[in-house]
């Protein structure tokens, strides 16, 4: 299951016999795919393994992907030749106490590895590196080597959209497959990072175990584990990288995408927040939530078995996920079946598309290569756009003209995109009682780090970033003359922020978002499709504003000092 690019996939794809087009041109409805080889040079991070370290009848494949020997735990970090210089690092596993799917290795720390690959300069003549099974790693670093990425033609700033990569169950990114995959994401202009997963230290489970419902009965609890600890995996790597000092200043942060494989196709969307089935019983649990990412590609991702939906009941855990998402998947697999994939598709609150290509089992044939970069770099191309008009166009692709039969089953585009987007959290002081509101990520952070003063509500909705086109600006007050009063103030009318400027007491804080007004016809008012009403509610004894979903406000029950200010803005929504 979630396989990975599974077993049969380790046969070499030749890259480089496709005479295809670069473009994306849209022809009526269907599109030419990429090119298989790319426009730029490609260099790799180090992995350089020291074949000394091997005991007798050892592959390096069973340190890549973890496979245990008796009793001793085996990982990549053991066999380099120079650990240190790799991109390494110790991920901290949250207590149970926490998150009570570590039962194992909760509040441990576990070893963790990757491999990045980047855009790479003409001048770079680092040689090629060739792992024992004859997988050949481009122009890689060797030793004290720092990484030689070239600037970014295409940008004012020199930096790279990033591609963060995870693999499937038994799989390892040094694998030929994968490593082709990875360097042509990196030959077309994406600085890639992929980690070693290496399952088998946590789970002993193969691909075809998962379809076995006793199997699964029996193991699940450790298989929940081992399917947890990829999801903070992929976020403390991500955190790791981008505190590098060669990676840092080559990624362009605002433009960070994901992809995963079978497995890592469940890990992906787990990094957005997606609830997890915890245990057999049906217990659900959100794992880690990474807001940086504006994409996310899942080819024959995995979402579970009719007896066992990946996501929660009917994998409807993940609806509060609202990244764009693109499903690639195969009608004759029977690893991850498209029917629980298409099911998750279903239940996701952000643009989203599900692609299946006819005929095609799990894993990667060298006759959909075409489809599946064609379809990912249109994906990633579209939505990392500041541009309504490139996923319009992104949204009329029926096919890409390759060589396999790919078809477009589900197809939703918001009428803005992930750049626009703004995640605005709602806190509650544990003090004062009083409520506060903000998309801004440093104080998100702030007061994230302070839980014994500030307290999430788990209310949380979507505006526009001071950046966007959209919408309208809303001004933020804060107000403070004395112990009492000392709340903020938001609204996006100008006679409402005028009227609040004017007062003495009032701190401008400027526009910190942007906000689809509510539209009103007589005594109706509304909000775009895929929209709602944010309703305002203050309360006189506390000197305080709330600021509640529709929904929401439905559902709650409120005492005499709060009274209804009505419909002030209109924002997209997460769960309630």
């Amino acid at each position: 299951m979630f396989g990975v690019i599974t077993h049969p996939l380790k046969t070499r794809l030749n890259w480089a016999t496709a005479a295809l087009l670069l473009s994306f041109n849209v022809s009526a409805f269907s599109a030419s795919p990429p090119s298989l080889v790319g426009q730029y040079a490609v260099g790799c991070s180090n992995i350089e393994v020291d074949t000394s370290k091997l005991q007798s009848g050892e592959s390096v494949a069973q340190y890549a992907d973890g496979t245990p020997a008796s009793s001793r735990v085996r990982y990549i970090n053991d066999i380099l030749a120079s650990p240190t210089k790799a991109l390494t690092f110790a991920l901290n596993v949250p207590p149970a106490s926490q998150i009570d799917v570590f039962e194992r290795y909760g509040g441990k720390q576990v070893p963790y590895a990757a491999i990045a690959c980047y855009p790479t300069t003409a001048a770079n003549s680092r040689a090629d590196y060739t792992l024992p099974d004859g997988t050949r790693i481009p122009k890689m670093e060797r030793g004290d080597d720092a990484p030689i990425i070239r600037a970014n033609p295409n940008a004012a700033d020199g930096k790279w959209p990033l591609i963060v990569l995870s693999h499937g169950l038994g799989g390892a990114p040094s694998e030929t497959t994968y490593l082709q995959v990875i360097a042509r994401f990196a030959a077309e202009g994406y600085i890639v990072y992929a980690p070693f997963h290496a399952d088998a230290r946590f789970a002993r489970t193969k691909v075809e175990d998962f379809s076995d419902f006793v199997y699964v009965l029996n193991q699940y609890e450790e298989i929940a584990e081992m399917q947890a600890l990829r999801a903070i995996g992929l976020k403390q790597g991500l955190d790791n990288l981008l505190a590098r000092s060669g990676y840092q200043a080559a990624v362009d942060q605002d433009q960070i995408v994901a992809f995963g494989a079978s497995l890592g196709g469940m890990a992906v969307m787990l990094v957005q927040g997606a609830k997890m089935t915890a245990s057999w019983g049906g217990r659900e649990r959100v794992i880690v939530r990474d807001p940086r990412y504006k994409a996310v590609v899942g080819y024959v991702p995995f979402a579970g078995y009719s007896f066992l939906a990946a996501f929660g009941d009917s994998n409807q855990g993940v609806k509060s996920v609202r990244v764009p998402f693109l499903a690639l998947g195969g009608t004759a697999d029977v690893v991850a079946p498209i029917s629980r994939s298409t099911q998750m598709t279903e239940a996701l609150a952000g643009s989203r598309y599900f692609v299946t290509i006819e005929g095609m089992p799990h894993g990667l044939r060298e006759q959909d290569a075409p489809e599946l970069f064609g379809w990912t770099f249109a994906f990633y191309k579209a939505q990392l756009s500041r541009n309504q008009a490139d996923r319009d166009t992104f949204a009329q692709i029926t096919n890409f003209t390759g060589n396999a039969d790919d078809r477009v089953q589900q197809r939703k585009t918001l009428a803005w995109g992930p750049r626009d987007e703004l995640e605005v959290v709602q806190f509650q002081s544990r003090e004062t009682n009083k409520y506060f509101m903000t998309g801004i990520a440093a104080e998100i952070g702030l007061l994230d780090s302070f839980p014994a003063l500030w307290q999430r509500t788990g209310h949380r909705f979507a505006t526009f970033r001071t950046d966007s086109a959209l919408g309208t600006p809303m001004c933020r007050f804060w107000g403070k003359d004395n112990a009492r009063l000392n709340t903020h103030f938001y609204s996006i009318s100008p006679a409402e922020c005028d009227l609040v400027r004017a007062q003495p007491w009032a701190r401008d804080e400027g526009i910190v978002m942007r906000a689809q007004p509510v539209a009103s016809s007589g005594t109706a008012t509304s909000c775009p499709a895929d929209m709602v009403k944010v309703h305002r509610l203050f309360n006189t004894n506390l000197v305080n504003h709330i600021y509640l979903t529709e929904g929401l406000l439905a559902r709650s029950t409120f005492t005499a000092e709060w009274s209804a200010e009505g419909p002030v803005f209109c924002a997209a929504k997460y769960e309630d």
